[in-house]
């Protein structure tokens, strides 16, 4: 039982927290792994490599998640999302979850992810400058001019 509790004190999405097994991976956009398992299947394509037919469904799958709920879908535009958010500023989850939700208001990304409600450093105005700034990454993105 206390094995249990000491577990949940390192864990807390609220605070940066997700345990050893999370220290040194990077949160993903939804859209960059999109390019990760097409990048995945033209390797696979070329060099005509089988797929278990269960693999191929789950793949299937995860893809038209990634394309239905993916905000980008341009490299240059996910490149250029990923540095409205620098590392020093903002935690890998914090930078994933802010482009995977798409949030359009400071007010909505603080209750969404609640560390950034937690960070004195971080006010309103500059929270919502660089979500309109995504926003507008992601229009011109569509419009095809990115």
């Amino acid at each position: 039982m206390h094995r249990r509790l000491a577990k949940a004190d390192d864990e807390d999405a609220s605070e940066n927290k997700f345990g050893r097994e999370f220290q040194d991976a990077q949160a993903l956009l939804i859209a960059e792994v999109k390019v990760l398992l097409d990048a995945n299947e033209e390797k696979r394509l070329a060099g005509d490599e089988p797929m278990s037919s269960a693999s191929s469904e789950i793949k299937r799958k995860t893809v038209d998640y990634c394309a239905r709920f993916g905000r980008f879908t341009d490299k240059q535009t996910i490149k250029e999302v990923r540095q409205l958010f620098p590392i020093d500023q903002f935690s890998q989850f914090e930078a994933a979850q802010l482009a995977n939700l798409g949030c359009e208001t400071a007010e909505e990304a603080k209750i969404l992810i609640p560390s950034l409600a937690k960070r004195d450093e971080l006010d309103d105005a500059t929270l919502q400058d660089l979500l309109d700034q995504m926003s507008t990454l992601r229009k011109f993105q569509n419009a095809g001019m990115y």
